[in-house]
């Protein structure tokens, strides 16, 4: 299926666990978060425990379903609630989202991904499309990338189609063009699928593809594989 990949002018990646592991940042963001919470607005942990939290955020959710997409937005809004339940203003719910953000943008890369990103960057147009709210100027991958594309900006999420839109958008070029490296089947591999986009799935992991889904142009375990594989297209 490699020979499938062919006339790319432009790689658009995804980033949570595409370019760094992310489940280890998150769990320690929040942790961050708690503990800050305890010393400055201790009411909030003595009133909510994080089963509370989930519900608050998952009843936000569900009285506004058009801010799905924003994660941003559905955190401070939940964490503005629980403020406001306990006596504090709902405005300390920036400060909160500030601390648990720059933590959340405490990444380290994958070790192959910086000098792949530089041996990419030589050779072809590379934008960014999350779903997630990474900050790449803070990570200090932004000057990688000619775009980046969050979907809380976009007002849309992956696999919506106008998202790998808004990519080709920005680049002025066709889908077909573009080559989407993801590890996330809907999101990263089906979804720009369907918007004609070629893929390639990143499995860092090793699992099989899902049965019920029409497989990428090609996969890869890191992006060590993947410049390899695109050194084949003259």
């Amino acid at each position: 299926m490699h020979e499938m990949l062919h006339a790319i002018r432009a790689i658009c990646f995804d980033l949570d666990n595409t370019l760094w592991e992310i489940e280890p940042v998150l769990n320690r963001a929040e942790r961050i978060l708690a503990d800050w919470l305890e010393r400055r607005y201790p009411l909030i942990p003595q009133r909510f425990t994080p089963a509370d939290v989930f519900a608050m955020r998952a009843a936000l959710l569900a009285e506004q379903p058009h801010q799905a997409h924003d994660l941003s937005y559905l955190r401070r809004e939940t964490i503005a609630r629980c403020a406001a339940e306990v006596g504090y203003k709902r405005d300390m719910a920036h400060e909160a989202f500030a601390v648990w953000h720059a933590a959340r943008n405490q990444v380290e890369p994958y070790v192959e991904v910086i000098a792949a990103l530089e041996e990419l960057k030589a050779r072809f147009r590379l934008a960014s499309l999350s779903n997630g709210n990474a900050d790449l100027s803070v990570i200090g991958l932004a000057h990688h990338f000619e775009v980046s594309f969050s979907a809380g900006a976009l007002g849309c999420a992956k696999p919506d189609p106008r998202a790998y839109a808004a990519v080709a958008d920005a680049l002025t070029l066709k889908p077909a063009e573009i080559l989407f490296v993801g590890d996330e089947p809907h999101a990263d591999v089906v979804g720009p699928r369907i918007a004609g986009m070629q893929t390639v799935w990143v499995n860092r992991g090793g699992g099989a593809w899902p049965d019920a889904l029409p497989a990428a142009d090609a996969s890869v375990t890191e992006l060590a594989g993947l410049t390899a594989l695109l050194s084949q297209q003259l």
